[in-house]
């Protein structure tokens, strides 16, 4: 079987790109697959260098689109099936290149983060462009919630999967915050993420405080193109009195996650939407106990007071974090719990065995 992977911005990291990136490194060991992409201005620029990732043009619209476009169109007729991994990009590409059988995943809803970036303009931009794009296109969500969003399309669930060996064995706690040159007397909650508006920070530097002998790491971009900083200094500023016990530690190599996770107390996610997100699972699967944002996607994922904690307000999130981190008890019982149901529920031999079968299915209809 052969596989077209179609994306864009690979090395600009983020949690859709490295779900892209471990579904199509584990898919090629069932189908004959080649990643074509964009270049960005990313710090993760290795990952365009991993076999199999071909790199076409460079991240800007519309020539991004155009570039794409170009390549699959060179490559027409050398594939069974098209999966495409990106919207604002890939998937225009494709649809102009007319290239089937395809299918594309949604990680997040593109119409609410366009309408939150762009505003009005983005909101109508998504909402006359998607249908158009998504014509003869076969929708896969990895979620429920995005789901119900887009029940006209007949979409197929297959949440993502975690590749739990990367968190086997995590070093020891002192061991890891030594060699982060951390505190290592100090209360650790780790947050994942990129510093935006949807990420919800602010609960953060609220619960900072409401637990004054706590810290917060954060890992992850804080200077984003078409977001800037200013939304991390405005809650800086803010919250100028806490501001110094949350430590920006910037994007890091995907490989030393596993070191902030070892780390950590607590992994704390407030997060306004999201898809299925893989910062969550991956610090479940490490056995570090988790508090959420009371949002479908994360639903899906928590079972309140059994395996993490979800809360609707930044008052209670930081109650459910203070709860964790004065119980050590308790926090090993939901650590192991969340590690129990990711590897069990979520892992990605599951993921890409639900692709599998698809790909399968579509190519016998086509």
């Amino acid at each position: 079987m052969k596989v077209l992977f179609v994306g864009a911005q690979l090395d600009k990291g983020g949690g859709e790109a490295f779900q892209s990136l471990q579904l199509f490194h584990e898919l090629r060991k069932s189908v004959d697959g080649e990643y074509l992409c964009l270049r960005s201005v990313g710090p993760h620029y290795d990952l365009l260098e991993q076999e199999g990732i071909r790199v076409v043009g460079r991240l800007r619209m519309p020539q991004g689109i155009w570039d794409l476009r170009s390549a699959i169109r060179e490559k027409r007729g050398d594939w069974d099936i098209v999966q495409v991994f990106d919207v604002y990009f890939a998937l225009p590409a494709v649809y102009l290149a007319r290239a089937y059988p395809r299918t594309v995943l949604f990680g997040i809803d593109p119409i609410t983060e366009l309408g939150w970036r762009y505003k009005s303009l983005g909101y109508g931009v998504a909402k006359l462009g998607l249908p158009v794009l998504l014509r003869e296109t076969n929708l896969v969500v990895n979620s429920p919630a995005l789901a119900v969003n887009y029940l006209r399309y007949s979409p197929i669930f297959i949440p993502n999967g975690v590749d739990c060996g990367r968190f086997d064995p995590l070093p020891e706690k002192a061991e890891a915050r030594r060699l982060l040159n951390l505190d290592p007397k100090a209360r650790i909650i780790l947050w994942l993420g990129k510093a935006i508006y949807a990420k919800r920070i602010d609960w953060l530097f609220e619960t900072l405080r409401r637990i004054p002998d706590s810290l917060v790491v954060a890992v992850g971009g804080y200077n984003e193109e078409h977001y800037g900083d200013r939304y991390l200094r405005d809650i800086q500023a803010q919250y100028s009195d806490v501001a110094a016990r949350a430590k920006f530690m910037g994007e890091v190599p995907d490989a030393q996650l596993a070191l902030y996770f070892a780390a950590a107390d607590v992994f704390a996610f407030p997060s306004r939407f999201e898809g299925m997100p893989n910062a969550l699972m991956e610090a479940m699967a490490a056995a570090l106990p988790v508090v959420a944002s009371d949002i479908p996607p994360h639903r899906v994922l928590i079972r309140p007071g059994e395996n993490g904690f979800l809360a609707q307000d930044p008052v209670e999130f930081a109650e459910k974090v203070s709860a964790l981190l004065n119980d050590p008890d308790l926090a090993s019982r939901v650590g192991a719990k969340a590690r129990k149901v990711v590897r069990e529920e979520f892992t990605f031999d599951r993921a890409c065995r639900r692709y599998l079968d698809l790909y399968r299915q579509l190519i016998a209809l086509s």
